[in-house]
């Protein structure tokens, strides 16, 4: 007779395979929230959907109605619904491109976290719980409470005679005897020598007597005088205006036209990350007062120009729209060796050392 090489066929649980299920559930539901890396730039300066927004901002609020609705019956809520409610939140977060709709992800994850603490405070009282009452039924079987009812039934004289002589020793609350010598059952031993730390012969250790000395008077602290350092602030903002008029002086004379220049040319610092994304902040703040602008071409070539010599319309402000630019080492790295950058055309800055003035308070 012969047997097929593999592996055993052993009966799987299905309550275990119902916890494992839910456990992975549970697991895949919590995980980071993640939303798609944007490649494209010209998704970035694209406005989102109206309908879109529209419909996240609909299914976020009927999340979050469901997710207090859940908070009120905590008691009956169950780990599963909690997983599904989840797992339907980071589905709509993928999608997530305004910061509206953000702040609605963010409450709605701050309900569900407080539902989380709340079931697992709950599975934690459930398990150590004490049942009293059916610790009072365990003994009162132990001290034959529930027979009681048994002296009532037809007996012969015999056994009424024993169950008498029972009922006068176990008394009307029960045979407390008998629990008495369950318990005797762990204490009833022999006494024995403790384990011993160190020789027999050792001596107990004299406890030094403690000397009382008198304490010296604490002279009283003097606080410094706070010295107002205005200069440090008026030249830390010279410094700032210097260094805005500095990229926007470069920007002009790159682009004298007012046609573009490579946005990666102009900030970027070949020999300074740091300075790099400096150069960013300084140009963002020229684009905010209306300076400077950013467009993208139809290869996908993103620009700046400057837009001082343009014309204001009749509403008297300019058109904005808000985008973020991503700048991090990589793409600092790439940008130097695709566009070929090899000096910095916005002057490198040197920073002079802060020294810190040794008659300066700090608190």
């Amino acid at each position: 007779m012969s047997e097929e090489a593999g592996p055993s066929q052993i009966p799987e649980d299905p309550q275990r395979r119902k916890s494992y299920s839910l456990r992975d559930e549970f697991h895949e539901a919590t995980q980071t929230q993640k939303r798609h890396k944007v490649t494209d730039v010209s998704e970035i300066f694209q406005r989102p959907d109206a309908e879109e927004q529209k419909r996240l901002n609909k299914e976020y609020r009927a999340l979050q109605s469901k997710a207090d609705e859940l908070k009120a019956n905590l008691a009956n809520a169950t780990a599963r619904d909690l997983a599904q409610a989840l797992q339907k939140q980071a589905l709509l977060f993928q999608n997530v491109k305004d910061t509206g709709i953000g702040t609605l992800d963010a409450n709605l994850l701050r309900t569900n976290t407080e539902n989380a603490m709340g079931l697992a405070k709950r599975f934690k009282i459930d398990g150590v719980t004490f049942d009293v009452d059916e610790f009072l039924i365990k003994m009162k079987g132990h001290l034959g409470l529930d027979r009681v009812e048994l002296m009532d039934a037809e007996v012969n004289s015999d056994e009424e005679e024993e169950g008498a002589e029972r009922q006068g020793r176990r008394g009307a609350l029960g045979d407390w005897e008998k629990i008495g010598w369950m318990a005797a059952r762990y204490y009833r031993r022999i006494p024995g020598a403790e384990f011993l730390y160190g020789p027999l012969q050792a001596e107990p250790k004299v406890r030094k007597v403690a000397q009382r000395r008198a304490k010296a008077d604490i002279p009283l602290e003097t606080r410094p005088i706070e010295v107002q350092n205005e200069t440090a602030s008026a030249k830390s903002r010279d410094e700032f205006t210097a260094n805005v008029k500095t990229v926007m002086k470069t920007l002009a004379r790159l682009d004298p036209d007012g046609e573009g220049v490579n946005f990666f040319r102009l900030v970027v610092n070949p020999d300074d990350f740091g300075q790099t994304v400096e150069n960013c902040f300084y140009l963002s703040f020229l684009i905010n007062q209306g300076q400077a602008g950013i467009y993208v071409k139809k290869d996908g070539e993103v620009m700046a120009r400057s837009t001082i010599h343009e014309e204001i319309g009749e509403g008297g402000d300019q058109a904005k729209n808000q985008a973020v630019l991503e700048m991090d080492m990589e793409t600092w790295e790439i940008a130097k060796g695709t566009f070929e950058i090899t000096h910095s055309e916005i002057p490198h800055r040197d920073y002079a050392e802060i020294r810190i003035q040794s008659n300066s308070w700090y608190s």
